[in-house]
């Protein structure tokens, strides 16, 4: 299932005090390395979801502990099994639960221009997208799908985003609000979909 956390961006400091007992020690260890406050609440907000994601889906009510695939993805200890991901954006956080690989990205809807699509895109695509009225928008939706595939073995950035082509990104879904895209790897497409406001958000205990 896919959990969605709206309106991050009002969340205040103050939540991270809140949130604290529901973090495990990994997890504030983490979260202490930010500098920035606003990844600092992103940080907790996406392990409070993924806490929430478990106890509906798997009756788990323990604090996760991560252990890391060799790119850097994370799974959960003692629950090999179960695949998860998390993303960020802006005003929102996203979190993906499966029995089977999975990946999520969300994309805040902003300006992305030619000059930095020719960096992402196929030539095929730049092509098409280049012809639009306003290509932003379709630039947006084109990232976050390939960041999505991208996140599938943890590989991210490091792949050939131009590569990445519309055969490969097959099972990615995606949908969008007035803030943001969100895309998701599924065979077949998730429903529901919970979308949380971030006033909510309550951890299991």
């Amino acid at each position: 299932m896919l959990y969605i956390m709206n309106d991050t961006d009002k969340i205040g400091t103050e939540f991270l005090e809140k949130a604290l007992p529901q973090l495990s020690l990994q997890r504030t260890k983490r979260m202490d390395e930010l500098k920035n406050k606003r990844d600092k609440i992103n940080c907790a907000a996406c392990y409070l979801l993924l806490r929430k994601a478990l106890h509906e889906e798997y009756g788990i009510k323990d604090k996760p502990e991560f252990l890391y695939f060799e790119h850097g993805k994370p799974y959960i200890k003692g629950h090999e099994n179960i695949h998860f991901n998390f993303s960020h954006c802006r005003n929102a956080c996203a979190c993906i639960v499966s029995d089977k690989p999975t990946a999520v990205d969300i994309a805040d809807k902003r300006h992305i221009s030619l000059r930095t699509a020719q960096y992402f895109c196929s030539d095929e695509e730049f092509g098409k997208i280049s012809a639009l009225p306003s290509p932003s928008d379709e630039l947006v939706r084109l990232w976050s799908i390939k960041e999505c595939y991208s996140k599938l073995d943890g590989s991210g950035l490091f792949k050939n985003f131009k590569e990445i082509t519309k055969e490969c990104t097959a099972d990615i879904h995606t949908f969008g609000s007035d803030m943001y895209y969100c895309s998701y790897y599924s065979p077949d497409p998730l429903s529901p979909i919970f979308v949380i406001n971030s006033s909510k958000i309550e951890a299991q205990s």
